[in-house]
């Protein structure tokens, strides 16, 4: 993959976790049952984690598909909000 658009993506997704993160913790104590303020934050960190991954060249292509977990995450989040 070319290294620019591997940081391309990598800026791009790091934005939309970063920001649903922050987001998911702050509204999660609103609702009935909501879920505890640390699980949200777990996204953040394990998108660092794949970012760290793709540091080494061996690594890159399963640091990328641990980056976009938490991407599929809030998107499905985002879609299933909009479905209610």
């Amino acid at each position: 993959m070319n290294k620019t658009i591997l940081i391309f993506v990598n800026v791009i997704t790091g934005l939309f976790v970063t920001i649903s993160s922050v987001l998911g913790y702050g509204f999660s104590g609103i609702g009935e049952g909501s879920t505890n303020d640390f699980t949200i934050l777990i996204w953040f960190f394990i998108w660092v984690i794949g970012l760290f991954l793709q540091f080494k060249l061996k690594t890159r292509i399963i640091g990328l598909i641990i980056t976009l977990i938490p991407v599929a995450f809030f998107f499905y989040v985002y879609i299933a909000a909009i479905m209610m």
